[in-house]
């Protein structure tokens, strides 16, 4: 049976179309398999090639900051091996805030954000994404992001008001007061001053007492009985008379 022309380069056509739709299921099925597979939960994966020079190194997966070197850090593990440790951050300069590491496995990486890891030290098993088999990838470089932290203190002045009490002594022989004098308020907090003088009492002149005592009292007494003595003689001479 013999193909007409038309016929000829509608089957081409179909063949055509039919080798394209293959040849998308195959690159889509081939991306599918190339997306790296993190292998920590604390962890997104990412296909690029990414290190700690590169402009970008801070600013991939939600990262922020400036890169810090893995020589800053304590740790154990890293490079060639399958985990990394961090320990401690007893080296970062100071007020440097970790905002997370990095850590590549060839031309992919682990973005391991600082929230996601947790507040307390150590972290533990750090690692690069897997490989394609499902096996895990030796680390091939690590670094970590970070900014300043620019959070300053308040500064609390405290004002302290001094006061001072001076004693004066005026005349001794006439009187006495005292005088307050205070240093560091406003006329309107200091209390009103009140001075007290002592009324002035004069010493008594032993000379200048009159005397009140009677020398002559024997006398007045003499007289008495001579009075009482002539009384009673006369009354005498009266009862004789008659």
């Amino acid at each position: 049976m013999r193909l007409t022309p038309l016929r000829r380069s509608g089957l081409l056509a179909s063949a055509a179309m039919a080798a394209v739709a293959t040849l998308a299921l195959a690159t889509t099925s081939l991306a599918e398999q190339d997306a790296p597979v993190s292998g920590d939960p604390r962890a997104t994966a990412y296909l690029k090639n990414v290190d700690i020079k590169h402009p970008e190194a801070c600013t991939v997966g939600g990262l922020t900051g400036v890169t810090i070197h893995p020589d800053l850090f304590d740790y154990s593990g890293g490079d060639n091996q399958l985990h990394l440790n961090i320990t401690g951050l007893s080296r970062l300069p100071e007020g440097m805030k970790v905002t997370g590491i990095v850590v590549k496995g060839g031309p992919v990486f682990n973005v391991y954000l600082a929230d996601k890891l947790g507040a307390t030290l150590p972290w533990e098993k750090l690692r690069a994404p897997l490989k394609d088999n499902g096996n895990g990838s030796d680390i091939s470089h690590w670094y970590g992001c970070g900014i300043k932290d620019t959070t300053t203190t308040p500064t609390t002045t405290t004002t302290t008001t001094t006061t001072t009490t001076v004693t004066q002594s005026s005349t001794p022989s006439s009187s006495s007061g005292t005088t307050t004098t205070t240093t560091g308020a406003s006329s309107s907090d200091v209390a009103p001053t009140t001075t007290t003088t002592a009324a002035v009492v004069p010493v008594a002149n032993e000379d200048d007492l009159a005397a009140t005592g009677f020398g002559s009292a024997w006398m007045l007494g003499l007289g008495a009985a001579l009075v009482a003595a002539g009384a009673a003689l006369v009354l005498v001479m009266r009862r004789r008379r008659i």
